[in-house]
């Protein structure tokens, strides 16, 4: 199917030249509309030159001066910037379908997640492990495995923090014995 069949176009190879010249200036309008929207929205430069076969003028949005002078600062670059202003479609399209898929896989991890919290929720309320299949006890073994890391990270802090405790009670009494030892002969 062409590109022309999926938008709904007709092709106008076979109307007569006053049909299609009236079929052009529509969809040259709404081109114009949308350049326009585009212009606004992303805050950025359009130009548009489009010519007819067999016609001496060609048709430029929003004016040939303006276009000139877009297409021109364009050419004024050095090519390192051109290169960075060309932004094709499919780099474009690339992107989005990268963002999205990025999107989906964070998605799909948070449900797996969910999933094998809910399990060993379900576990720890009674149900037989042996009711588990490959995939669910594969994904409980890395909760696990997770939970674990979790509890060993939470107790080397404690012990951190109890031996900080333990250490400045000792430098307290050692002090304090000090004192006392030079209090009493």
């Amino acid at each position: 199917m062409s590109h022309l069949a999926k938008k709904g176009c007709r092709n106008t190879r076979n109307l007569d030249e006053s049909a299609r010249k009236v079929i052009l200036k529509k969809r040259l309008a709404s081109l114009c509309k949308q350049a326009e929207e585009l212009s606004i929205l992303c805050d950025i430069k359009v130009g548009m030159v489009a010519f007819t076969p067999g016609e001496t003028k060609a048709f430029s949005w929003p004016c040939l001066t303006q276009t000139n002078a877009t297409i021109n600062e364009y050419l004024a670059c050095d090519e390192a910037k051109q290169q960075i202003k060309l932004f094709t479609q499919e780099t474009y399209l690339q992107r989005k379908v990268d963002a999205r898929e990025k999107y989906i896989g964070k998605i799909e991890q948070t449900a797996k997640e969910k999933e094998m919290e809910n399990l060993f929720n379900q576990l720890a309320w009674g149900k037989s492990i042996q009711e588990l299949d490959a995939r669910e006890t594969k994904g409980l073994l890395k909760l696990f495995e997770a939970k674990q890391t979790k509890l060993n990270e939470r107790k080397t802090k404690l012990n951190e923090h109890v031996d900080e405790n333990v250490l400045n009670q000792n430098g307290v009494n050692d002090s304090n014995a000090g004192e006392e030892n030079d209090g009493n002969p």
